[in-house]
């Protein structure tokens, strides 16, 4: 069903690439389209309103020829697992760019991509690449707040890419999109590629028209399950769950006063995902949280807590957050991992299980 808003807010002043290529986007509205994917319960409409952020920086959207590079700011990758992510970004028309830093390992600690000066390096050449629009991260692991204190000097508002990811990826983009307000893509990683093959909500086609400008500049997800009623708008921001929480007391995470959170994990159980969720909700930063969205938590039965009860601990929990809630959104390690634009102005409205992003 077609998302309406009583109280649209204007849209945001759209901040794009310093080259040629210059974005329009509808000045008005072009009523009775709608981009629209559903599997089950879950449906994702378009349409023209949203909230919006004035300070919002969102890169140009990508044209067949642009280069983009993929990156590891975190785990190493072996080629053989990126293959399929290649291809697909190469039947995009892109130009990838994969540096040999993408494979490399740090002795004694080869669950790293190299040192941290070096994935930091690589990174940050990626990102000044003259011809660089986007950087795909091949992967997530652990390692991206390692890297945070030597991206001091990246200018996104001077150089602005996309940057595609999720995972140990969240650390970026609590930082890009969070701090310097720089809208983000939480989205498959490289590697995952393959694993949406099958996925009826086609993930990876979802991330590739976003990127391209091809979607409809407001669009929902609805059917979501209600946790807690109520409707609110933010930014929205969030990811990994793990890494947000083991962040927020840094400078590295922004405040998330009345914003919508988005969170998800893996193979975090029961127990573990208490304490996670208990820690945000007592941080000076997370208390005043506008909405709260859960995505899937894979792998999370433990001791206590079996399979066939999962979801109605993990509602437990978010309903102890003061704050519209609502759960069954399909971002996640498993697939359907739908790609959500960090930093973005957004409306939750739970009780109609519908959360709205304006792109």
């Amino acid at each position: 069903m077609f998302a309406t808003h009583r109280q649209p807010l204007a849209e945001p002043r759209r901040q794009l690439h310093s080259g040629p290529r210059h974005h329009k986007h509808p000045s008005g509205g072009r009523r009775g389209r709608f981009d629209s994917l559903q599997t089950g319960n879950r449906r994702v409409t378009s349409s023209h309103s949203a909230p919006s952020d004035s300070h919002l920086i969102q890169p140009a959207p990508l044209r067949p020829g642009d280069r983009v590079h993929v990156v590891s700011p975190a785990g190493p990758v072996v080629p053989e697992l990126l293959e399929e992510g290649l291809a697909t970004l190469r039947a995009w028309e892109l130009d990838v760019v994969v540096d040999e830093a993408v494979y490399a390992r740090r002795p004694g600690a080869d669950y790293l991509a190299g040192e941290d000066q070096a994935r930091a390096a690589a990174f940050l050449n990626a990102w000044r690449d003259p011809q660089c629009r986007a950087l795909f991260c091949s992967r997530g692991g652990f390692g991206s707040q390692r890297m945070l204190p030597l991206l001091n000097d990246l200018d996104v508002r001077a150089q602005p890419r996309h940057l595609v990811g999720f995972s140990d990826i969240t650390a970026l983009h609590l930082h890009l999109a969070g701090n310097l307000r720089l809208q983000t893509w939480h989205g498959p990683v490289v590697k995952s590629f393959a694993l949406h093959r099958d996925d009826p909500q086609d993930s990876v086609e979802h991330l590739r028209a976003l990127l391209f400008g091809e979607k409809e500049r407001t669009w929902s997800i609805e059917g979501l399950r209600t946790l807690r009623p109520g409707r609110a708008q933010g930014r929205l921001l969030g990811g990994n769950l793990c890494v947000l929480v083991h962040q927020l007391a840094t400078d590295f995470c922004p405040s998330l006063h009345d914003a919508i959170l988005v969170v998800e994990d893996v193979g975090e159980v029961d127990y573990r995902i208490d304490r996670l969720f208990t820690a945000l909700r007592h941080s000076l930063k997370g208390q005043r949280l506008a909405g709260l969205v859960l995505g899937d938590f894979s792998d999370a039965a433990g001791v206590y807590v079996d399979e066939q009860g999962t979801d109605a601990f993990l509602a437990m929990l978010a309903r102890e957050f003061k704050c519209p809630v609502v759960a069954g959104a399909p971002v996640g390690h498993r697939s359907p991992n739908l790609t959500l634009p960090m930093g973005a102005p957004a409306e939750l409205n739970a009780d109609q299980g519908r959360l709205t992003l304006l792109t």
